[in-house]
């Protein structure tokens, strides 16, 4: 089934198909967000966490109130210390220097104080634990990616899907995608050539759901040769650890049919120029 070839030919497909847009993290899962105090979503108001991830290292920021009720600040450079789920390091205060119309508060910058240890351990892309102790006060929170805008994914692409059936069996769905999208609504067609030199289309359509900067789809596929309209396949899909921005978007891919019960791979494209 699925063993499709562009008419592009299998080579240059597998090429463009490794080129599809990567996360800004090729270590593990991207972190980099906006987190908050809650889970599934943050609830917690009054305080907040920033990651930013570069490759195998995390800078945190997050922005809390003192017992005095005062702002104040922390931050720490954290790094995998069990596989790519668990990161520490340690706790930085600096101390108060306004920073305001654009001169120091103080002659020179103020002295960075080491006042505890911090450890954030991920359950999955979305939600975590925050453990940390400033200046022997110890803290544990549950946070989860905080919410501002969802992403509209419509346009079209170049791309699609490239996953491995539980058989072993190599699938390839990838050529023209386009994807529209109203609310949280999503349909996403693939036209390619099959392994038959027919053209054929499959539609994907699903709901998005955002946490952060990270989303997932879940949802129905089928797919028919276009010339007649016979349909070929049909399953469900979802996406996961979604990202997107100008030059397209990406995910982990699991779906099943009546040909391949457990399907693993990837979805996504890069957006046309015009």
């Amino acid at each position: 089934m699925f063993k499709s070839i562009s008419r592009f030919g299998a080579a240059f497909v597998s090429a463009i198909a490794l080129s599809l847009p990567a996360a800004a993290s090729t270590f593990s899962i991207d972190y980099s967000d906006l987190w908050g105090g809650g889970q599934p979503v943050p609830t917690e108001q009054g305080w907040g966490l920033n990651l930013i991830q570069q490759g195998d290292v995390i800078f945190a920021t997050w922005f809390v109130y003192a017992q005095n009720g005062t702002p104040t600040w922390f931050s720490a450079t954290l790094n995998p210390t069990s596989g790519s789920t668990t990161w520490s390091g340690s706790v930085v205060f600096v101390p108060s220097a306004y920073y305001y119309g654009g001169a120091w508060g103080t002659p020179n910058p103020p002295a960075m104080n080491v006042v505890g240890n911090a450890t954030i351990t991920f359950a999955n892309v979305n939600a975590g634990t925050l453990s940390w102790t400033a200046n022997g006060v110890s803290v544990n929170k549950q946070i989860s990616r905080f919410s501002l805008r969802a992403p509209n994914l419509a346009g079209k692409y170049l791309g699609g899907m490239v996953a491995t059936c539980s058989s072993g069996a190599g699938l390839l769905i990838f050529d023209t995608l386009n994807v529209s999208q109203s609310g949280s609504n999503l349909t996403m067609t693939v036209d390619f050539f099959d392994s038959q030199s027919r053209q054929t289309r499959c539609t994907y359509t699903g709901t998005l759901t955002t946490l952060g900067r990270s989303g997932s789809v879940s949802g129905n596929y089928s797919c028919a040769i276009t010339a007649t309209g016979q349909a070929t396949n049909s399953g469900t899909f979802s996406l996961s650890n979604l990202e997107s921005g100008i030059n397209g978007f990406n995910a982990n891919y699991s779906g099943s049919d009546q040909f391949c019960s457990s399907q693993s791979g990837r979805f996504g494209g890069v957006k046309d120029v015009q």
